[in-house]
């Protein structure tokens, strides 16, 4: 205090004529400003000094305390822990508290269990429950101390234990604790928390609005984290089911594959077998029905395959690399080059990109595109496009044909596994094939969809991501 006055006194001296008073100059105990600006004026044709002195201290601490917030919030290199105690530590020194912490509790159960915190307390550590109603944190399911502790803002101060009728209370008696700043956190689907700080000391100082508002900002910070890292465990917990599933899956579709192909094959044969040795005591009826018995095991038998594949996509799927569709459309071509040459089809392949995924089954998926395409193309010769196109970031790859076409309220539905828009009498198959083209197309990250109108051919799209760039 006197160095400064001393330098008031010091301006004043070398500046004659100069005002020697300053209404602004603190009093004797009074904080010294943490800011002084001076300027000479004159006023009247005398020389005079105006002065601008502000106490910036606590702004800058505040400012301080919230840039350390945003630092400790963002680093990518502390966990969510690590980085609560860093928060802990913060309100600690901003609110001149002993320790700090996150407590669940249950007003319906009137239960309060302290998840971590911050300082070394007897009673106060992780994991210790007591009655929600002994602690202070009943202020904010308590409606006769709801207005005096700011409940409607979810926060919540005492300073007097005894004279907020905390005397008798566990959290005062046996705990000790003379101070508390706390908030309540609402949590999706979860209890809620308290994010408190409290002291066993008395704090002389009022809190302040400042002080509350940062309280909340920490509080909306650990309500997001918290929220964030159910979340996660939620989509953890999702991903391990359907992992079960897959397995489960997998699972019955070899059993269905082993197990049940071999009375199938001893169904056929054995039919086959009684068609030949009994063959001259049958007649035309009873031929006929040994053939739709025979039919109908052998498409039981693809129906079962077909299952079998769909279920081991993922499960079963080859490691991605980079997949020229050029070549994949070649080999697929020269699979169905008898079937291309009794159908007198015309194809048109067009340039094709490289992407990302596993070539065997993109075979399957455009094996199985195309195979359609010939098969319902009516009853002109299949002419069938195949042309890829650039899409922001992914590529678009389609098979148009001149066919039937679909109707429009059946586009969706031919995705779906054994659905089949038309009898085995008209068209042959198991109406697996394009619920096998979309499990591939999801499996390498993008989507399959049809655009068609009856009568007019059909185009079947499908969107691949770029490649992944590999060293």
């Amino acid at each position: 205090m006197e160095a400064f006055r001393e330098f008031v006194d010091t301006v004043f001296e070398e500046e004659a004529g100069w005002t020697d008073e300053l209404s602004c100059l603190p009093k004797e105990g009074e904080p010294i400003p943490a800011e002084l600006s001076a300027s000479k004026i004159t006023v009247d044709g005398r020389p005079c000094m105006l002065s601008i002195v502000r106490d910036i201290s606590e702004r800058k601490a505040r400012e301080r305390a919230q840039r350390r917030l945003y630092e400790i919030a963002a680093d990518p290199e502390r966990s969510f822990d690590e980085k609560l105690r860093a928060i802990f530590d913060l309100g600690c020194d901003r609110f001149d508290l002993e320790l700090g912490g996150p407590a669940r509790i249950d007003p319906e159960t009137d239960r309060f269990v302290v998840e971590a915190v911050s300082g070394d307390h007897e009673h106060l550590r992780p994991g210790a429950e007591v009655s929600l109603s002994e602690t202070y944190c009943r202020v904010f399911v308590d409606e006769t101390d709801a207005a005096e502790n700011d409940a409607a803002t979810d926060t919540a101060s005492i300073t007097d234990p005894e004279a907020t009728e905390f005397e008798g209370a566990t959290a005062y008696e046996e705990f000790g604790v003379e101070s508390y700043f706390g908030t309540r956190l609402s949590i999706a689907d979860d209890l809620d928390r308290t994010f408190f700080f409290v002291s066993t000391a008395p704090r002389e100082e009022p809190v302040t609005d400042a002080e509350r508002t940062f309280l909340d900002l920490m509080g909306q910070w650990v309500r997001y984290e918290l929220e964030r890292e159910r979340y996660e465990v939620t989509v953890e917990e999702t991903i391990e089911r359907l992992e079960q599933s897959n397995e489960r899956l997998e699972r019955f579709a070899y059993a269905a594959s082993h197990d049940l192909q071999e009375p199938l094959r001893m169904v056929s044969s054995y039919l086959q077998l009684i068609e030949s040795r009994y063959a001259d005591r049958l007649d035309d009826d009873g031929e006929e029905f040994i053939d739709f018995a025979v039919d109908g095991a052998e498409r039981m038998r693809e129906m079962i395959d077909g299952l079998l594949a769909y279920s081991r996509i993922e499960t079963r799927g080859e490691p991605f690399e980079p997949v020229d569709l050029e070549a994949v459309i070649d080999d697929v071509l020269a699979d169905l080059r008898l079937r291309i040459a009794e159908s007198d089809a015309k194809i048109d392949v067009g340039d094709l990109p490289t992407v990302d995924g596993d070539r065997n089954q993109l075979h399957q998926l455009f094996q199985n595109l195309l195979t359609n395409a010939l098969e319902y193309s009516g009853d002109e010769p299949p002419r069938v496009e195949i042309a890829a196109r650039r899409d922001g970031r992914q590529w678009i790859v389609s098979v148009s044909d001149e066919g039937i076409g679909i109707e429009p309220g059946e586009q969706e539905r031919i995705f779906e596994v054994f659905e089949r828009l038309h009898s085995r009498a008209e068209y042959d198959g198991t109406g697996i094939g394009l619920a096998l083209c979309q499990r591939i197309v999801e499996r390498h990250g993008g989507d399959i969809w049809v655009n068609s109108e009856p009568g007019e051919g059909s185009t079947f799209s499908a969107a691949f991501p770029d490649p992944v760039v590999r060293e």
